[in-house]
């Protein structure tokens, strides 16, 4: 390994925390990211030191830099818990068929993005601020092959799609065009505006229309006839 790979390799483990794996730990690691939120919904990422946290957690400084040996290694940890409570919520969206064409489900993805995000102002903040290391992007990307997967299934469930491999390829491109659009909305705006968010769904469709037409054909039900052998 030579000197340049060195320190990628510092840098990378730098911006990733290091997990706890006993009850204590995982106690103090979860204060910590709970301090954290409380913090960066009152300021900005780029103002948080590591002695800021400890001070309001109320967690040795020993512990904070165990965990997380950089500021950018706590937000990738708050990123991480905020991708999985989303990931959870993608898991239990009803089967709802669509009352129009494909493009409601992937309205119906973005919209539930954008709730999220509302909801959740450290999520909003981690996610567009400033501070986006090579751990935080890595976490972004697996986020958005979770939704381009969710989108995938759900789009094959109701539609007939034209045979290809790689429709999830292309999906991930539809969802990037759309955060793209909510990143300007969050550097000019600090949210998601309707507006920008309504033009994002425009534009990631407008994307996928090349590829699936402006209408496809819907799955049959299945019926037991079908099914049946007898």
């Amino acid at each position: 390994m030579n000197q340049v790979d060195r320190r990628t390799v510092s840098r990378r483990d730098s911006a990733s925390p290091r997990k706890p794996q006993r009850k204590n730990g995982r106690e103090k690691y979860e204060k910590l990211l709970d301090s954290l939120e409380a913090l960066i919904i009152e300021q900005d990422s780029s103002e948080i030191t590591l002695a800021n946290l400890s001070q309001v957690a109320g967690v040795p400084a020993a512990s904070v830099y165990h965990f997380f040996p950089s500021v950018d290694a706590s937000l990738t940890a708050l990123a991480e818990r905020h991708y999985k409570s989303f990931s959870e919520a993608l898991l239990h969206l009803p089967d709802i068929p669509p009352q129009g064409g494909w493009q409601d489900l992937l309205f119906e993805l973005c919209d539930l993005g954008r709730s999220y995000y509302e909801i959740n102002v450290a999520a909003l903040k981690v996610h567009f601020g400033p501070q986006s290391s090579w751990a935080l992007r890595h976490l972004q990307m697996e986020n958005n092959w979770r939704l381009a997967d969710t989108l995938l299934k759900n789009l094959s469930r109701e539609f007939e799609l034209p045979p290809s491999q790689e429709w999830r390829e292309r999906l991930l491109l539809a969802i990037t065009i759309n955060d793209a659009f909510w990143s300007q909305s969050y550097s000019r705006f600090g949210r998601i505006t309707e507006e920008i968010a309504a033009e994002g769904k425009r534009a990631a469709a407008a994307y996928l229309k090349m590829y699936l037409g402006e209408l496809l054909e819907r799955r049959r039900p299945s019926t037991q006839s079908e099914t049946s052998p007898f």
